[in-house]
């Protein structure tokens, strides 16, 4: 018995209908693996969120009670076995500054964001321009108050060996910022910084305490 037309007209239907959803699948696969490259050969990117902020020291004016002299004790005298004093200047002071943080309401019981640095600077010489402190990413926040971290503080004293340790109180040096320093997401802001350095001699002590304040602030921009 012969198959009719009809039966083999439908069975060929059929075996075209599955080659085209064969095809359709094969263009549906390359689709998706291209679309999955094009991803991972171009990622979306992520803007960032945070702003930088400059800190700058513009110049210490330095203040040693009007005597630009220093009275110290020396050893004994083999001979007269009676201190001897010595007359010598402060040849330079320096003052390392190892940690910079930065508060967002003036509140220094906030703990703050603390960035790490090495910054040295001299306070019996003048800065002829401007010297980087610290340079940060900050989130955007309103900057109220910038703390200063003394690591180390030397003297060099003319009649002396040997470089003499400074006192500074508490090791911190605070600076509000007024009106407070605006940051801004991808913007930069900057903070410089001058006062003076007033230097105390107690005995065999040297005591620096700087009067620091914010001389202009620029940014966000």
């Amino acid at each position: 018995m012969k198959p009719s037309k009809l039966g083999g007209r439908d069975l060929r239907t059929h075996q075209n209908i599955e080659q085209v959803f064969k095809i359709v699948e094969l263009i549906g696969l390359l689709i998706a693996g291209s679309t999955i490259a094009l991803f991972q050969a171009s990622p979306a990117q992520i803007l960032p969120r945070d702003g930088t902020l400059s800190i700058y020291l513009a110049n210490i004016q330095p203040d040693i009670s009007g005597n630009p002299g220093i009275t110290l004790s020396a050893l004994p005298s083999p001979i007269l076995q009676t201190p001897q004093k010595l007359f010598g200047s402060l040849l330079s002071l320096n003052v390392t500054i190892d940690s910079v943080t930065i508060h967002s309401n003036g509140d220094l019981n906030d703990a703050g964001m603390t960035t790490n640095t090495k910054f040295t600077f001299d306070v019996m010489k003048p800065l002829d321009v401007s010297a980087l402190i610290s340079n940060a990413k900050v989130p955007v926040e309103n900057v109220t108050m910038v703390s200063l971290h003394v690591g180390s503080a030397t003297a060099a004293v003319q009649g002396l060996v040997g470089l003499q340790p400074v006192k500074v109180p508490s090791d911190e040096l605070k600076i509000p910022v007024s009106p407070a320093v605006h940051i801004k997401a991808q913007m930069s802001s900057s903070i410089v910084i001058s006062g003076t350095a007033h230097v105390v001699f107690a005995g065999a002590s040297i005591i620096l305490t700087p009067v620091l304040h914010v001389e202009k602030t620029t940014g966000p921009q």
